[in-house]
């Protein structure tokens, strides 16, 4: 199973694990919740505005006296993924399909017998949303099998189907311990489901007239229930608003999954004894214990009020996540080889930080326009062997808008833009096999392009 044959087929179906999650697997400030704190990137950690503070810090809730309801806010967005770079002259399929982006919606309720200090609310939120299709098959010439004369006219396929989706419930309290200072906890309920497919093909036109094919394909998916809580404090003073907010590690409530792959390798000489060998190594399993972690951070912002200009800035430092397997499968013995393999599904994360800044200004009482940078910084460890975040590129967002008041309520438009691209880099294998290091890969030059634009659409009263 370790022979130099072997492993340049390893290399291609290995590009199976090398891509599940693309946009948002290992990325925390990709989305943003409510129309205002949209077009300000996100950066209102430190702002006391609407009811996207019970997500960004509830300690500012019960500072704010008449909180605008988030009756509807459609925000539109386009994500437009590209593979580029392949050896092979290769035809691209692509989908593209706009879509709402993750929202938010909240409101609040009273609890008797309890005083105007304290505030309490509810939202829904969905934390990731992801579904996306790729697609890329070519031909080409290559020398391919080593030992033989000549390069070898080749074909190659691979196809990606993924989705994931992660919401969260959550309840919020927050009470007023002075005029200017508020305190605050949100209680989240996440629940998180994740699917990928993939499948990879090389087919080979042998010096003798034959044919040899390398076919992979893996597949998994989970679903994890889990809890988790986000206190926060603000401070809203005439001239400056600050904020602090902490997310608290995750506790796990239950979780089901399954793995599996099927690898083949069929007309091609893997022990080099100058014979086509046929091998095969399958397996699939489901109802597994799945785990799902997600770190503590930390978060800070600050708001200037400057006559008729706002100017945010906010940064949220996430702490590392170290290994850990996701769905643990047994074992099993390759049909071909008998040697004993594994599908596990892992995770890790590095500390990452990112930042965001935001300008509002007001042109008049009813008119008001935004702009707004935010980073986006991959938390995927360079060099690691994890399996479910894959995603080591850094996106970067751009938000631009405005908003008008007609009597009470506001309307507001906007849009915005991030990209990120990112060669694919050292991969995982799709089985525990030996290193693949100087093994033909077809996929070795492959760049992924990333964007998103948007369309933001919203009323609030």
């Amino acid at each position: 199973m370790r022979t130099p044959l072997r492993r340049p087929l390893l290399a291609l179906l290995s590009l199976g694990l090398a891509l599940p999650a693309l946009a948002q697997d290992a990325h925390y400030w990709t989305n943003q919740y409510g129309t205002r704190a949209t077009l300000l990137g996100g950066a209102v950690i430190g702002s006391v505005l609407d009811l996207s503070g019970t997500y960004y810090n509830p300690g500012g809730m019960s500072l704010v006296e008449k909180p605008q309801t988030l009756m509807a806010a459609n925000i539109i967005q386009y994500p437009h993924l590209s593979l580029v770079g392949s050896r092979a002259e290769a035809v691209p399929l692509n989908a593209h399909n706009p879509s709402p982006a993750p929202t938010l919606v909240a409101g609040t309720f009273r609890v008797r017998g309890l005083g105007p200090r304290h505030w309490f609310g509810y939202s829904y939120l969905a934390r990731q949303a992801v579904k996306l299709g790729a697609s890329v098959s070519g031909t080409g010439v290559w020398d391919i099998i080593p030992g033989a004369f000549g390069p070898e006219d080749f074909a190659t396929q691979f196809r990606l189907d993924e989705k994931l989706a992660e919401n969260w419930l959550g309840l919020t309290w927050s009470y007023r311990l002075a005029k200017p200072l508020g305190f605050g906890v949100s209680q989240y309920l996440a629940v998180r489901s994740h699917w990928t497919q993939v499948q990879e093909r090389v087919e080979v036109l042998t010096g003798a007239g034959g044919t040899a094919a390398a076919l992979g394909a893996r597949q998994y998916r989970y679903s994890h229930f889990r809890l988790l809580w986000k206190v926060g404090r603000a401070l809203d003073l005439k001239e400056v608003t600050l904020g602090l907010t902490v997310t608290t590690p995750s506790v796990a409530i239950s979780g089901r999954g399954m793995t599996g792959v099927d690898t083949s390798v069929v007309g091609l000489d893997v022990d080099g004894d100058g014979t086509a060998d046929n091998d095969l190594a399958a397996n699939y399993q489901d109802r597994l214990p799945a785990v799902y972690r997600s770190p503590f951070s930390l978060a800070m912002g600050v708001t200037f009020k400057i006559q008729k200009v706002r100017i945010y800035a906010s940064g949220e430092w996430f702490e590392r996540v170290r290994p850990y397997t996701v769905v643990d499968a047994e074992e099993f013995a390759a049909q071909s080889s008998g040697e004993m393999l594994s599908t596990d599904l892992t995770q890790e994360l590095e500390a990452v930080l990112n930042t965001g800044f935001g300008l509002e200004w007001f042109y008049s009482s009813r008119f008001k326009g935004y702009a707004s940078f935010s980073t986006d910084y991959s938390a995927k460890r360079p060099g690691t062997a994890t399996n479910i975040s894959v995603t080591d590129w850094d996106n970067y967002h751009f938000m631009t808008g405005a908003e008008f008041f007609v009597k009470r309520t506001a309307l507001t438009v906007g849009l915005g833009y991030s990209f990120g691209s990112r060669r694919v880099g050292n991969r995982p294998t799709v089985l525990e096999h030996g290193g693949v290091l100087g093994a033909w890969d077809p996929f070795e030059d492959l760049k992924f392009r990333f964007a998103t634009y948007k369309l933001i659409l919203g009323i609030a009263i």
